[in-house]
């Protein structure tokens, strides 16, 4: 008799998953503070910090750097160092900066390879050529350039 009776006092008190979800939900109502002290980092004072870098000279210096970097742009005969040039600015994150000399110089790449189709291009050239066309947007087939 024992038995029966822990037993069914066991199951009386017992709860359903459903009255304890519920009994959770309200608990959880309430929300602790952790009281963190303000964040110093104002919009006016952020403003008020100065650089160094901010004076012209900085600015002429970069002006002639991109002046210079337009200019190997033209120097640039062969393919690949185009190609590797175009590379180099999209892995140094300042291609943004070189966009008309960028699209220049893939609008030519990808007319004349239209046209001609050159069989002594080795795979290192092929694959750049590849990623980098589509990579602009341009629309390349794999067909046509391997």
């Amino acid at each position: 008799m024992d038995c029966r009776k822990q037993l069914q006092h066991q199951a009386v008190n017992q709860t359903s998953p459903c009255q304890i979800n519920s009994q959770a939900s309200d608990m959880i109502h309430e929300r602790r503070s952790a009281n963190y002290k303000p964040n110093i980092w104002k919009h006016d004072y952020l403003q008020s910090l100065t650089s160094i870098h901010d004076s012209q000279e900085y600015e002429k210096r970069a002006q002639k750097l991109k002046e210079d970097v337009k200019g190997i742009f033209e120097e640039a005969a062969d393919l690949v160092a185009k190609l590797e040039l175009i590379d180099s600015l999209n892995k140094l994150g300042i291609a943004s900066h070189f966009d008309v000399e960028i699209k220049e110089t893939l609008d030519t790449i990808a007319s004349t390879k239209k046209k001609n189709s050159s069989p002594e291009e080795d795979l290192y050239t092929t694959a750049l050529r590849f990623r980098l066309l589509r990579q602009h947007g341009y629309e390349v087939s794999q067909g046509k350039i391997i």
